[in-house]
């Protein structure tokens, strides 16, 4: 009940007047405000990041007092301390709190002068025996396409231990680009209007999306154990550049330093920008119940994105996309994670959160399934590729790891020999998924698949105009026996339950981001069983 009700008062601007009431009598002399809210993340048993920004300083040093308490109305005080921000950092503020006791949910604030911020809820990760974990995992967030009614679901709940955001937290287009089609309906139009290219650029952005008072009261309600895709650089990104980035944009190291130091400010994780060796892979442990595993899919080691012709024969393209040499993580991400699974060896599960798509997906024909007078989100010609390419049933998506086809058959051998009970969780797609892994030519799996749809970007049904709805998502399970639930249409968040016996997937859907007025409901639950994922996955 606290939670619902922290939300209630949060975005109804109750909190902001409380705040604001103390500090009226000083307004005309201190101009600071909290204007983006609070956030914390990257928790551990004995520590929490904590994060703010200062609005309305201009070139000065700001010093910024900070507490964390073990109740809502901070009279006991467990820790405290003060910073200083400035211009180099954007005026954010990020504090490495430790010292504090495993598996308990705290309070945080943040004070400049009179002007007390808003007060935060978060939580350490549990020691020793933890009877349930309870994880919410959500993805791509695009500002102009809708409202954010999935952060909204995800702050009002009581029962989560922390948030999994699989990346594309922001995206880099300017008005006119991908997906901005009712921005200026919405009143949601990007800032700034054009396609992000410097660090002001990237960190306006990210300025815009902490705005949002839903995105503020996930942020405020549950600490977040974030990685990035593509969109918070560029599109389709890898670790030497992206086919979305031309020359006249300027350097490609340049850009993606920017966007990685934007990164680091605005966002509640451990850690330093240090360009392209940034490392966001990490791991954390919830007890001796599960080992939560961060990878970086995108731009730490992966190799250029494999191209394919529609002349190519379906031998031709799977020789292409089976390329030995082609690589997601990369040798030292790779390494990193085997001896980061062979060396946990307590934890029931191990939960493998990543970027991309894990499981083969084969194409339906494209042509009989799609209406050529329909509307689609993308150009003619990109539609007409792929509708040509797909006519011998072969992977389409060749930016997920069905384009790295022998990387993903070493990560499932490594996860095979060295994993307990492996999970993987991937967004990106926006499209909810859940599927069993296979090695090439095995019959049982090596690990299952939960894939969350998006918090508003478009689904494909907005890009591939259906001759039916569902048209595309019932051929797609068909040919691919492999998935066992998948939904194209709705925007959603995954709920995740992991006990010592078994772990659930409960994929929640709103039916419009579009409105201010919408109904969330549970689409499907799946559940695999602890020391029986060769089985795969059920219905529960």
């Amino acid at each position: 009940m606290l939670r619902r009700h922290f939300l209630r008062l949060f975005t109804s601007g109750v909190l902001f007047g409380i705040f604001a009431s103390r500090s009226r009598g000083v307004r005309a002399a201190n101009r600071y405000s909290f204007r983006h809210g609070v956030a914390s993340g990257d928790p551990l048993a004995d520590g929490v990041i904590i994060w703010t920004r200062v609005s309305g300083a201009s070139g000065e040093a700001v010093r910024v007092d900070w507490q964390v308490g073990s109740d809502e109305h901070m009279q006991s005080v467990l820790r405290q301390g003060h910073v200083t921000t400035g211009e180099r950092r954007d005026y954010t503020v990020k504090v490495d709190v430790r010292e504090l006791p495993p598996g308990t949910q705290l309070f945080y604030r943040f004070t400049v002068n009179d002007v007390v911020s808003t007060i935060g809820v978060t939580r350490t990760l549990p020691a020793g025996n933890v009877d349930a974990v309870r994880l919410a995992v959500v993805s791509c967030a695009s500002y102009p396409t809708g409202y954010f009614h999935v952060y909204r679901e995800v702050a009002s709940r009581d029962d989560i231990d922390a948030v999994i955001h699989l990346g594309d937290y922001i995206y880099e287009y300017g008005q006119g680009g991908y997906a901005t089609e009712y921005a200026e309906q919405l009143g949601r139009v990007p800032d700034p209007a054009h396609e992000l290219l410097s660090l002001q650029d990237y960190r306006s952005r990210h300025a815009q999306y902490r705005t949002d008072a839903d995105l503020q009261a996930m942020h405020a309600a549950h600490p977040v154990i974030a990685v990035w895709d593509d969109h918070e650089i560029v599109n389709d990104g890898w670790r030497k550049g992206s086919a979305d980035h031309s020359d006249d944009e300027g350097r490609w190291g340049k850009r993606r330093d920017a966007a990685i130091q934007s990164y680091f400010e605005w966002m509640p994780i451990r850690g330093e920008a240090r360009g392209k060796r940034t490392r966001i892979f990490r791991q954390f442990h919830f007890g001796t119940l599960l080992s939560l595993i961060m990878l970086d899919t995108r731009f730490y080691g992966r190799d250029e994105q494999p191209r394919v012709t529609t002349e190519m024969s379906i031998d031709e393209i799977y020789r292409v996309l089976g390329d030995p040499k082609r690589r997601m993580l990369g040798a030292r991400q790779e390494k990193w994670l085997r001896e980061a699974l062979a060396g946990d060896r307590t934890s029931t599960w191990q939960i493998i959160g990543q970027q991309v798509l894990a499981s083969p997906l084969k194409s339906p024909d494209l042509e009989p399934l799609l209406d050529p007078e329909g509307s689609s989100s993308v150009a003619q010609e990109v539609l007409d590729y792929n509708i040509a390419l797909s006519r011998n049933n072969p992977p389409l998506l060749i930016d997920t790891w069905d384009g790295y086809a022998a990387a993903r058959d070493d990560l499932l051998t490594d996860l095979k020999e060295l994993a307990r009970n492996p999970v993987v969780v991937s967004g990106d797609l926006h499209t909810s998924i859940a599927g069993n892994l296979l090695r090439d030519g095995d019959e049982t799996p090596v690990a299952v698949e939960f894939m969350t749809g998006s918090v508003t970007s478009p689904g494909f049904a907005e890009y591939l105009p259906e001759r039916f709805p569902g048209a595309l998502r019932d051929a797609t399970l068909e040919l691919n026996p492999n998935l066992k639930y998948m939904e194209t249409d709705r925007r959603g968040w995954l709920h995740l339950t992991v006990t010592a016996t078994d772990c659930t997937g409960e994929w929640h859907l709103v039916d419009d981001v579009r409105s201010k007025q919408y109904t969330s409901t549970i689409d499907r639950r799946l559940t695999v069983a602890a020391g029986r994922v060769s089985d795969g996955l059920y219905a529960s």
